[in-house]
């Protein structure tokens, strides 16, 4: 087995990966919801360029704003007012079909028909295999989360 010197780990890294990620900036420019369903929207506010020179919009970001749609959805459909403990995502499966490259209205869509949503006990609702669209498919899975009630 060969062992690599910092320096040759560093020569494979990305640095978008050590360090990039926690430059980004994102934020929520609407949200509606109807029963079984959520749409965000995200605007990018700031961000690392890539050495290609055009904006990515990545996996791990993406994974952030699907838990942040989970979370909002889970307390709305349950009438909480607000958040009343941590909400934990148990599942994602994501495919990323092709890349988001616009920085404005990035669409977030959740899809959770009654079927997902069961009570495991008063204060504990689970949400399974809730279907996620990102910019029109361009990412698309599902995701299960664990949203205290009380």
């Amino acid at each position: 087995m060969i062992q690599l010197t910092p320096q040759q780990q560093r020569a494979y890294m990305s640095d978008y990966l050590e360090n990039g990620w926690r430059e980004e900036r994102m934020s929520f420019s609407s949200v509606s919801l109807e029963p079984g369903y959520i749409d965000g929207r995200i605007n990018v506010e700031h961000f690392q360029m890539p050495g290609d020179g055009q904006f990515h919009f990545s996996a791990q970001s993406a994974m952030i704003w699907i838990s942040q749609l989970g979370i909002i959805y889970g307390c709305w459909d349950n009438q909480l007012t607000e958040k009343v403990g941590e909400v934990y995502l148990r599942d994602l499966d994501i495919k990323f079909k092709r890349p988001i490259n616009i920085t404005e209205e990035v669409r977030f869509e959740g899809f959770f028909p009654k079927h997902c949503k069961k009570q495991l006990s008063k204060d504990l609702v689970y949400y399974k295999n809730g279907q996620i669209h990102v910019e029109g498919g361009a990412f698309t899975g599902t995701a299960s989360f664990l949203v205290p009630i009380g």
